[in-house]
């Protein structure tokens, strides 16, 4: 179970009710393994182990959490097995993206504590004061790496204590190598019987219960006066499965329940694979206890496209801290790609080690269906002037009126030109992008030049966006428009073409 499906409530279900209790039997032995945030006991004023799941709350532990200690216990109460082994590579760092695989994890809980009673054994990725690191040389982290290593030795004959021995001893000596740091893994144990060979094959396999790709663990129930007893006959809508909206899924959570600091250093970055509805945005505004006013939240596709900026509200964070939390629900369709998320006021943007030293931030989104065309199955001809107000009249600097264009279908956009004329000077290129109607920034593109009437140097600024726009209304915006050419023949809007291929 990863990621969104890792729920707490699909967790406990799984665990104590709708999987485990029915495959385990009284002979067998069941391995529990856990990569994930934790927390430390020492951060539980009850001193408690709590696993993170996809849906829990960094700040209400207690509340939205799994207690390490209960997973045993319901292990022990509803499983018909003696033998229970728990890998505990906890406190995983989901703020480390692909370009910051050197954060360190935070402090490991103590497997001491989890050990609750006989035909017990757990593993732990270190000791309660020490941390456990990523690998700078693969994408697991050390402990993992070497686990999977080590068992895999003598065709997984391999005792278990001789599996943890080198697998303690190969990650001491990487973390030591590459860290500086120690990081010692630890095995706490109350077994009886001979020891374990993990990786060995089953001598007698059997079939199981196929594990749900997303256990629906809602209740239904018959409406009021509603009663079906007795009926031989369903109603259409009874008899046909009605199609359940996907929920929103989280794209980008590097929240984390450690000290923070103002001015990240690290651009704050999510991907999708997909078109998606942006149902929630949020950065977080600690600011040394203080909070901040309100301001925007814009998401930035890395071929410069834009979405925003949006207006946030303001809610309180830890310790009752205003406006802490900005917050926001763009619902504003975005395509595939790599996004960088721009925050108004970076200066007290919170961050930290744990979120890789990026702004802190969540994003949520529902899957939305593509209204745009895909990059590969575009047209590529003809090519149409879509918009062009150049003309022979003589021009002047500063367009008073906003230039702007119109179009009823997708929009392959292959050129763009702004003119600089500058009373025969020209200048230096700049930028020039497009502005949707609803907001939505296309660009803004850097621009190579051309020489202009009488071979004024740098006058056509030029670029070749290749960016599909959708149907609408568009301002072109240009980074000089104290350079940029206008005339009553142009009705006083800034010189421009646009040319392109529809995609209808």
């Amino acid at each position: 179970m990863t990621n969104e499906k890792a729920t707490r409530a699909n967790i406990l279900a799984t665990i104590g009710d709708r999987w485990l209790p029915r495959v385990a039997h009284p002979d067998d032995l069941v391995v529990v393994y856990i990569s994930s945030h934790g927390s430390p006991a020492d951060l539980d004023v009850g001193g408690v182990n709590y696993i993170v799941a996809h849906d829990t709350d960094p700040e209400s532990l207690y509340a939205t959490g799994i207690p390490i200690q209960d997973l045993m216990r319901i292990i022990k109460a509803r499983v018909h097995c003696e033998r229970v082994v728990i890998i505990l590579d906890a406190c995983h760092s989901g703020a480390a993206s692909t370009d910051s695989k050197g954060l360190s994890r935070t402090a490991n809980v103590s497997a001491d504590a989890v050990v609750a009673g006989t035909g017990q054994l757990v593993i732990a990725s270190s000791k309660p004061d020490q941390v456990s690191w990523e690998s700078k040389n693969y994408q697991n982290s050390v402990f993992t790496y070497r686990l999977i290593e080590a068992l895999k030795q003598n065709g997984g004959k391999t005792p278990l204590g001789a599996v943890f021995q080198n697998m303690k001893d190969n990650v001491e000596n990487e973390v030591l190598r590459d860290r500086g740091h120690m990081q010692s893994p630890e095995m706490k144990s109350r077994w009886d019987g001979s020891e374990l060979c993990l990786a060995a094959p089953p001598t007698a396999p059997r079939a199981g219960l196929e594990l749900p790709e997303a256990l629906d663990i809602t209740s239904t129930s018959v409406g009021a006066g509603q009663n079906n007893a007795g009926s031989s006959q369903k109603s259409e809508s009874a008899s046909q499965p009605k199609e359940r909206p996907l929920p929103p899924k989280t794209v980008l959570n590097n929240g984390n329940i450690y000290r923070v600091f103002n001015s990240p250093s690290k651009p704050c970055r999510f991907e999708i694979d997909g078109p998606a509805l942006v149902t929630y945005l949020m950065s977080y505004h600690w600011n040394e206890g203080r909070g901040k006013t309100p301001g925007t939240l814009s998401l930035r596709r890395a071929d410069g496209t834009t979405y925003g900026p949006f207006q946030t509200e303001g809610k309180p964070g830890q310790g009752g801290v205003p406006d802490a939390y900005w917050e926001c629900q763009p619902m504003v369709t975005i395509a595939p790609g790599s996004y960088t998320v721009i925050d108004s006021d970076p200066s007290t943007w919170s961050q930290n080690d744990l979120s890789g030293n990026a702004g802190i931030a969540k994003v949520k989104v529902a899957p939305a269906k593509s209204t745009s065309v895909t990059m590969r199955n575009l047209k590529r001809e003809p090519i149409n002037t879509v918009f062009n107000n150049g003309n022979i009249a003589a021009v002047f600097n500063r367009p008073s009126r906003l230039t702007w264009f119109s179009i009823k279908a997708p929009l392959l956009v292959t050129n763009m030109m702004n003119y600089h004329w500058n009373d025969a000077h020209g200048q230096d290129p700049g930028e020039i992008g497009l502005v949707h109607q609803d907001g939505t920034i296309y660009g803004p593109w850097r621009t190579h030049t051309a020489p202009g009437q009488g071979g004024v140097p740098n006058a056509y600024w030029l670029c070749e966006p290749e960016v599909v726009l959708k149907p609408g209304i568009y301002m072109v915006t240009d980074s000089d428009t104290s350079t940029w050419s206008q005339n009553i023949e142009s009705k006083n809007q800034g010189i421009t073409e646009i040319k392109g291929v529809f995609q209808d």
